[in-house]
């Protein structure tokens, strides 16, 4: 396995520092940071869940009703501010 020698600053070397797990390298810290980043839509982070689906995260229909959601977001609102006041 190859090895390359990354500079950083001391404050961030000290954030690595505190983020390392129990027998964690800095490789496996940066790994988990870099594959923990934040989906950038929706829609990503749905497809993310994909396959975990039937797995008692969402049916196929919440599924759909999020997409929907997705693409109409103002009517969706509405539709969370009639089941608030009910």
């Amino acid at each position: 396995m190859a090895f390359t020698t990354l500079t950083v600053r001391q404050d961030v070397a000290k954030r690595l520092r505190a983020s390392k797990g129990v027998g964690e390298s800095y490789s496996d810290v940066l790994n988990r940071l870099l594959d923990s980043q934040p989906a950038k839509s929706v829609g990503e982070w749905l497809d993310s869940l994909q396959p975990l689906e039937g797995r008692s995260l969402f049916s196929p229909a919440e599924r759909a009703r999020l997409n929907e959601d997705q693409l109409y977001p103002r009517e969706s609102n509405a539709r969370r501010r009639r089941h608030v006041a009910a």
